[in-house]
């Protein structure tokens, strides 16, 4: 699909930016330095996705500051361009930041479970089929990144790991003179020797325990001799020393070369092992899910959903289900947990309650569920409770707020009706995405 700013801009939501090359420019960049923040600050998708697709959301908004002060940051000027705030302006570099991010990690999942089951609720203009068209997209990725598919365990037929031949040795000789060698011997086996040329020849260090009756012409032969089997042996010796440290270097070359194919080969395996883990945890999920819907038995209560009046059990289920499950979740998962909550007495799917009679049920009934359980939820209660997950917290963990002020500073409509259902599901997918941002 065409960029969001593209979009609000030919949707004519965005003014003085026609045939303004510049300024476009200044917007988009300020847009991606938007995306840079998300990245760093992954939790802000949260409130940005909501403010985005909201038509009414206010200026007081601190995603909207965000945007505002990037956009100043590119655009000194850019308020002399317009009589009013240009709310639909920050509200395009919102989603277009959104979207450069939305094929990252699992960022399309908490956009699109945050903002699926508010979007319907919000009375948008001529933006509604592109805000539309951008939360399916949304959907679509996040359902194929939680959709693991069965791995491919067969081993494709691969190349013989064939490992080099191994290099001959070359052995470079140092030379011995071994006529040098045969004078000094013979001058120590000899008080006198023959030398090569048959001449006599005082002995070189001469040997003083030297037979007299051996002559010369012996110390001479002796000394040939000698020479060639020192000079053979040292050769030998050199040889050896040689081929010895040129076969450690092939010794260490076959060493590398066998490491690299073993590791090679582990890293297949662990990918193999990984993928057929995933799967695993995901068939695990699917038979934890049918197991808890067949049983509906709350684990944290120690008590069947029948046990509790009807609003509490709908909003009980979301989040014990959410324990029984990989994160994130595949769609169907939350439709599971609809049919699931529609099983139970005046829980059916055709039967809608008023919003703001559910969320005095909620508190008037809260103590009914375990006390640790309700703790857990207190660090969601000094958040600003705009989506319908975080009101219906706000009123499980505060008996004494004013719902009046909660639905006034929320963007649900007051008159808004629901079916236990279709709440619980809300719920579900809304603290699926919040746990994803914090990772619980």
């Amino acid at each position: 699909m065409d960029t969001i700013l593209n979009s609000f801009l030919s949707l004519g939501m965005i003014d003085n930016i026609d045939g303004n090359d510049e300024r476009y420019a200044k917007i988009e960049q300020a847009a991606t330095n938007l995306s840079e923040y998300y990245r760093e600050e992954r939790e802000q998708l949260i409130p940005a996705i909501l403010s985005g697709i909201n038509p009414n959301v206010s200026l007081d908004e601190p995603t909207i500051k965000k945007a505002k002060e990037l956009l100043q940051d590119e655009w000194k000027a850019f308020l002399t361009a317009y009589t009013d705030e240009p709310i639909n302006l920050y509200r395009s570099i919102i989603l277009e930041a959104c979207s450069l991010v939305s094929e990252e990690d699992n960022n399309a999942a908490i956009m699109w479970l945050t903002a699926c089951d508010v979007f319907p609720l919000l009375r948008c203009g001529k933006e509604e089929n592109l805000l539309r068209t951008f939360l399916q997209s949304l959907g679509r990725t996040a359902e194929q990144n939680a959709i693991v598919s069965a791995p491919d365990l067969s081993f494709n037929k691969a190349k013989t790991i064939k490992l080099g031949e191994l290099p001959t040795p070359v052995v470079n000789k140092r030379d011995v003179d071994k006529n040098d060698l045969r004078e000094r011997i013979g001058g120590a086996a000899n008080n006198t020797y023959v030398d090569k040329d048959g001449q006599h020849v005082a002995g070189i260090n001469p040997n003083r325990y030297a037979a007299h009756q051996y002559p010369a012409q012996w110390a001479g032969d002796f000394a040939a001799r000698m020479s060639d089997i020192i000079t053979s042996e040292l050769a030998l010796v050199e040889e050896n020393s040689i081929a010895n440290n040129k076969s450690m270097e092939n010794l260490n070359l076959l060493k590398k070369s066998v490491e690299k194919a073993l590791n090679e080969q582990r890293l297949v395996l662990q990918r193999q092992q990984n993928a057929f883990l995933n799967y695993q945890k995901q068939e695990q999920t699917r038979l934890n899910v049918l197991w808890w819907a067949e049983a509906l038995y709350s684990t944290s209560q120690k008590e069947g959903y029948r046990s509790y009046p009807p609003e509490i059990a709908s909003v009980l289920m979301p989040y014990d289900l959410l324990e029984e499950i990989q994160l994130p979740s595949p769609a169907s998962v939350a439709f599971t947990l609809a049919e699931a909550v529609g099983k139970l007495p005046e829980c059916g799917h055709n039967s809608d309650y008023s919003f703001c009679e559910i969320l005095t049920e909620i508190r008037n009934k809260r103590s009914q569920l375990a006390p640790c359980w309700l703790e857990a939820l207190t660090s969601r209660s000094d958040e600003k409770s705009s989506n319908i997950g975080g009101v219906v917290v706000r009123a499980l963990v505060d008996e004494n707020c004013d719902l009046d002020s909660l639905m006034e500073s929320s963007f649900i409509p007051q008159e808004w009706r629901c079916s236990l259902p279709e709440l619980s599901r809300a719920i579900f997918r809304q603290e699926q995405a919040y746990r994803l941002v914090t990772e619980v």
